[in-house]
């Protein structure tokens, strides 16, 4: 053999390690020709489907964390109105307790200490009301809502039970003016005061008297709702109406009664009893009146029309 043909140990080294890698490689290949062949296009729609969940996740823990601060301003919002109804509730019996001792001493009326037990009642139904908030904020981490179309809460009917609440609110107004009136008739029948007097008691008795009707109305809209008899649309134009009807009548009854009171102011300014200026000071609020009337009877008409 040529001499320049004979492999040298260099060569030979080499050759061997050549040997030995091609044998690795085809080993790993048999290896691999075992396991599922997964193309290119379906590793990147897992990836893509890895980093979408991983987003929504994300998002997910995002509104959680959301939600869980709304929730403890909210919390802490209606505990802080509830720590200062109990305080209101405390300082407003301290004092109906102060009079009741002044009564029995004989330093203040008994009427008076009746006024101050009515007190003392609307601030209970305060503190309850302010509790009422606190309860449904805790169940559903939400500002507590009062329309008449909101869901249950916890399977709790948060909006009739406040209703009930302002219902009771309007009744004891009612017997406090009630009260009241009864001393104004005697005082009038005696000559002591007016007649005017006695009609602006009336007005006032029978603007409660709406308004507990309106509550009352509200109340039957939320029952209807809520046993499917009506839906969220019409139980909002129902609602509309029955605020726009109570707002009517109100308007009314304060034209009627400035009317009334303007016939007086005019009979004594002609007795030269009262000037020119008085008599002028109230036909311009019987004006404004006569124009809040026009627009709470436009918006009849259209809410009507709505239905």
């Amino acid at each position: 053999m040529n001499k320049n043909y004979e492999p040298d140990n260099q060569f030979v080294d080499r050759l061997e390690w050549q040997l030995s890698s091609e044998f690795r490689r085809a080993n790993r290949l048999k290896t691999s020709s075992r396991k599922i062949a997964v193309s290119r296009r379906m590793v990147a729609i897992a990836i893509t489907i890895g980093v979408l969940m991983t987003g929504v996740a994300v998002t997910k823990a995002a509104d959680y964390i959301k939600e869980s601060w709304q929730k403890k301003i909210e919390m802490a919002r209606v505990e802080t109105e509830v720590e200062l109804k109990k305080v209101q509730l405390e300082s407003i019996r301290e004092i109906a307790s102060d009079i009741k001792a002044r009564v029995s001493n004989g330093l203040i009326r008994e009427d008076e200490y009746q006024a101050m037990k009515i007190a003392v009642k609307k601030a209970e139904l305060d503190f309850k009301k302010s509790q009422l908030n606190l309860e449904e904020v805790k169940i559903s981490g939400e500002i507590p809502r009062n329309e008449l179309y909101a869901p249950l809460v916890g399977g709790r009917d948060f909006v009739s039970e406040r209703l009930e609440l302002d219902k009771m609110e309007i009744e004891l107004e009612i017997y406090l003016i009630s009260r009241h009136l009864k001393r104004i008739k005697k005082l009038t029948e005696e000559g002591l005061i007016q007649d005017h007097e006695l009609d602006q008691v009336m007005t006032v008795i029978a603007n409660q008297e709406a308004h507990l009707d309106k509550i009352q109305q509200r109340l039957d809209l939320r029952s209807s709702f809520l046993e499917g008899e009506i839906t969220a649309r019409e139980v909002e134009i129902e609602s509309r109406l029955t605020a726009a009807e109570n707002h009517l009548h109100h308007a009314q009854s304060k034209v009627d009664s400035l009317e009334q009171q303007l016939t007086r102011f005019q009979a004594l300014e002609a007795r030269g009893a009262i000037t020119r200026s008085e008599n002028r000071q109230l036909e311009f609020a019987l004006d404004a009146a006569q124009a809040e009337l026009k627009l709470a009877v436009l918006e009849m008409d259209v809410l009507k029309k709505l239905r």
